[in-house]
């Protein structure tokens, strides 16, 4: 277990790395013509900004630590596993929850919950990276319990394809409100899901719903 909570902390350290370099590109001089739009990022003051998001960096520790602790036997397992079905695992559980969070953030579009819950993290039109932390606790919660709950229902997964599918919920969720179109080649998949994410922020609510790949929007016809 003490593994497991090592490399969950240096997964969250390099989350927090990139979500300041993020920051900083999105602001820099350097990255100004690749930036996605040059509206302001979210029209809120900067002390309520800071005070949702520390709320929810607190939150987010406390549940991810809370959580994996007390469901561990239910999410992962210390037994030897071989690679493939290593692979399949994580493969599994991140579709199972691009799909289903791709309802759940289909129903958060409902007028009631849209104003209540939401419209918090709706209020940046043009988000950077640290508008990924600007949400409402039960948006952010939910999210979390998502993926919590694809993994047990495919679980328990070896501990590494646990690992796996953490850093790319993790990353994945700062990575797609960077606003900047990156002039890398390897970067590409990357703006191609940060762009989609910009459509849904900026100019269509009812537009690309998913959050790990396009698939569920292409599915379900809501694809920009």
């Amino acid at each position: 277990m003490t593994r497991f909570y090592v490399m969950i902390g240096a997964i969250l350290a390099f989350d927090a790395l990139l979500l300041g370099f993020l920051a900083w590109a999105f602001q820099s001089p350097r990255f100004a013509a690749h930036r996605i739009s040059d509206r302001p990022a979210i029209k809120v003051s900067w002390p309520q900004r800071l005070r949702v998001m520390a709320v929810s960096s607190v939150l987010s520790l406390t549940a991810i630590f809370g959580s994996t602790y007390v469901l561990f036997d239910r999410l992962v397992t210390l037994d030897p596993t071989p690679l493939w079905k290593v692979v399949l695992q994580t493969a599994g559980v991140l579709v199972l929850y691009d799909f289903v969070y791709y309802f759940l953030h289909r129903a958060m579009h409902h007028k009631k919950l849209m104003r209540f819950v939401h419209g918090v993290h709706h209020r940046a039109r043009n988000p950077s990276a640290l508008e990924s932390f600007y949400l409402h606790p039960i948006e952010l919660l939910a999210g979390l319990a998502l993926m919590l709950a694809s993994t047990i229902a495919l679980g328990p997964i070896h501990v590494d394809a646990f690992l796996a599918v953490f850093f790319v919920y993790s990353t994945l969720n700062i990575t797609v409100h960077a606003g900047v179109d990156f002039p890398v080649f390897w970067m590409k998949p990357l703006n191609f899901l940060t762009r989609k994410h910009h459509v849904h922020h900026q100019d269509d609510f009812a537009k690309n719903f998913s959050s790990l790949t396009p698939l569920p929007d292409l599915l379900f016809g809501t694809s920009s």
